[in-house]
């Protein structure tokens, strides 16, 4: 098997690799854009693809890094079958829809002339490509199932990343090879913990998002939520309201779930809480999904049981913070002209409001500027506006989607195959599994793909 990386550097960009098995077939695994790269930049490297389309895509999970730049993809074959789960089916076509118009939007804004890198009309058409695939189910490159025989095979597993993640083991003679997408061993409000293969499997690809970052035991998801609920209280006690910048997709379904749990156990009181539009889309088909997917409390529906309410671009400019209220919105990154970022704006200078990150930000990002921030100092978070003096409550709060790294080193070990790729990792990431690895378990071969270079695996 020849394995490349399409991703530009060894860092979390736009996920994408090429498998190739021994001429019996080419794979891509994900088709991902890098969040904090414009124009063709945040493109995987077709180049090592070369005139040669492959013969499928296989996604692990709907988040823009890893399903960003699929029509990019369909293009190249137009009938080139594109397999994942049902909810990672039905997630991408907002996702990519949505994709189009804040292209367009950078297009005029910032002048990007290659915006957009594709159009409506190429989501639709790559949509007419997705061939949904049951977990535990043994697929064929060629066709919905694998005949006895099949040189070649997949089976997706649930990765409890968030809805429809999965991981992809490949069956390919007598090896065989998992990749794990972006996984998580822990249980979250809605998602369960992947549910992997525990043996049999030689080679491990696996993400490293998390290996710079100890977890130290009082710092796990549930003393997270314990005090991101007092944050809150004491926010509320002081008059103010909450601003919680959350991705649309996972975080805020979580956040949602989280929220509504605890006000009914009467941790939290009852408080208005609000969403933004694409936010409502992705929750929608959270709810619609909710008894046949691999998600936790069957029984809650989202939209129905926490009624959000919905935020959009136009109303949020004439929006004052209230008094008790929650707003849920997006991007986690607080990215310029999203509406967490207009609407951070306005609790900046209040000192009875807060705002609580939940999850990792990039230090160069408007929200990793912020938690860089000392209360009382200047921060800009948006260069077309002056800074403005940071006055209110300012918290971050791991309740990471990603396995953390104890959890993925005990995971290797429980495996113990013969070799272990690792990607989806800055290099601080990289290395210290490496390190631990060498140190460890000398038996694994360890390997970090260069970018663009075929290994032969």
């Amino acid at each position: 098997m020849k394995f490349t990386n399409l991703t530009r550097a060894n860092e979390i960009g736009a996920n994408s690799y090429l498998l190739e098995f021994d001429g019996e077939g080419r794979i891509i695994l994900d088709a991902g854009l890098h969040p904090r790269r414009e124009g063709e930049d945040a493109t995987p490297n077709f180049g090592p693809i070369g005139n040669h389309a492959a013969d499928a895509v296989v996604v692990s999970h709907a988040h823009h890094d890893h399903i960003g730049s699929l029509p990019l993809f369909v293009r190249r074959k137009q009938k080139m079958p594109v397999y994942l789960s049902e909810a990672t089916y039905l997630l991408a076509e907002p996702l990519l829809h949505n994709s189009v118009e804040v292209m367009l939007k950078q297009r005029a804004s910032l002048g990007i002339t290659s915006y957009p890198l594709f159009t409506h009309k190429e989501v639709d058409r790559a949509a007419k490509s997705y061939r949904i695939c049951r977990a535990g189910h043994e697929c064929s490159i060629h066709g919905e199932s694998a005949p006895k025989g099949e040189p070649l095979s997949f089976r997706l597993y649930p990765g409890g990343h968030i809805l429809g993640a999965v991981g992809v083991r490949f069956r390919h003679r007598d090896r065989q090879i998992l990749y794990t997408g972006d996984v998580s061993f822990q249980e979250q409000t809605l998602m369960p913990p992947a549910d992997f293969p525990l043996d049999g499997i030689d080679t491990l690809i696996i993400e490293a998002t998390r290996g710079g970052k100890e977890t130290p035991e009082n710092q796990r998801r549930p003393m997270e939520i314990e005090r991101l609920i007092s944050s809150i209280q004491a926010t509320f006690r002081r008059g103010g309201a909450v601003l919680i910048p959350v991705f649309a997709l996972g975080k805020t379904q979580e956040l949602l779930a989280t929220l509504y749990l605890e006000q009914k156990a009467g941790r939290l009181p009852r408080c208005p809480i609000t969403i933004g539009g694409l936010s409502r889309s992705f929750t929608q088909i959270y709810d619609r999904l909710a008894s046949r997917s691999f998600r936790r409390h069957p029984g809650l529906s989202l939209l129905g049981d926490v009624a959000p309410t919905v935020l959009d671009g136009r109303t949020v400019r004439q929006l004052s913070p209230k008094p008790g209220e929650i707003y849920l919105v997006s991007s986690g990154m607080m990215t310029e002209r999203t509406l967490s970022n207009i609407l951070a704006q306005r609790f900046l200078p209040e000192e009875r409001h807060s705002i609580l990150v939940v999850g990792y930000c990039d230090p160069n990002s408007p929200a990793g500027q912020l938690l860089q921030t000392s209360r009382g100092n200047l921060v800009a978070l948006d260069s077309e506006s002056p800074p403005r003096p940071l006055l209110c409550e300012v918290d971050q709060f791991d309740l990471t989607s990603h396995a953390i790294r104890e959890d993925l080193l005990a995971y290797i070990f429980r495996l113990n195959p013969r070799l272990c790729v690792l990607v989806h990792g800055d290099p601080p990431a990289l290395a210290w599994f490496q390190e631990r690895l060498r140190e460890e378990r000398p038996g694994i071969e360890v390997v970090v793909p260069p970018p663009g270079e075929a290994l032969e695996l």
